[in-house]
């Protein structure tokens, strides 16, 4: 078992990271998309009292990651000469300006992509369905798809580009129904599911089988090239 001060290696679960939070009242265990472990305590709690309770609660952990792997099942993860299909572009992702990574790369080409497409789908279906916004900017997020904020302003991630257009539509009318609905309360949800024809349940499930750095068929062409 690999430790240091704030991560863990735990056997059937993997690297878990313990924060510790002054606003905190209790013990929480979150896993995230990526399938990364964090347990947030009290700035009063032990980390040994916080590996108790994450214990107490492996099976559940265990079950969550295992929900993670099937749904990422069939994808690839990125890597350096992969040649890729961006909305029907063939791209090959290829290290450039000291970049060390090839996501790094993908993201690089993802947001040159998204800045040419994104604007302009979100002002289309704007549009379309009189949902007024203040701006767009467009993000590397790597646990978020997009957010709107209390100004009406849209944050978009740059990965959009590598979901399926309806996928990539569904996000946007999402964030554009925020611009009238801050929650997602009832309201929301109604307004929502009235835009995308009935299907914003089905939208949403199969967008949450989608992980953000991992590539998915649709996308894949093959490996490195001569």
């Amino acid at each position: 078992m690999y430790k240091n001060e704030n991560i863990v290696e735990y056997s059937g679960i993997g690297v878990v990271r313990y924060v510790k939070n002054r606003r905190a009242r209790n013990i929480s265990i979150r896993v995230n998309e990526r399938g990364e472990v964090r347990v947030t305590l009290p700035s009063y709690v032990s980390r040994r009292r916080a590996e108790r309770f994450l214990m107490e609660k492996k099976e559940w952990v265990m079950s969550r990651l295992a929900v993670l792997r099937k749904e990422a099942a069939g994808a690839q993860p990125v890597m350096e000469g992969t040649k890729v299909l961006i909305r029907g572009k063939e791209v090959r992702i290829e290290l450039k300006n000291g970049e060390q990574l090839a996501e790094e790369a993908l993201w690089r080409i993802l947001l040159n992509e998204a800045r040419h497409y994104l604007p302009h789908r979100v002002e289309t279906l704007s549009a379309i369905h009189g949902l007024d916004y203040t701006g767009v900017r467009i993000r590397k997020m790597k646990s978020r798809w997009g957010s709107c904020t209390p100004k009406k302003s849209i944050n978009l991630n740059s990965w959009l580009m590598m979901l399926p257009d309806h996928l990539s539509d569904y996000v946007i009318l999402h964030e554009l129904v925020h611009t009238s609905h801050p929650n997602h309360g009832p309201e929301f949800w109604a307004a929502l599911d009235r835009i995308t024809g009935g299907e914003s349940k089905a939208l949403r499930k199969e967008l949450r089988s989608r992980k953000i750095m991992l590539i998915y068929p649709e996308n894949q062409l093959g490996g490195e090239v001569d």
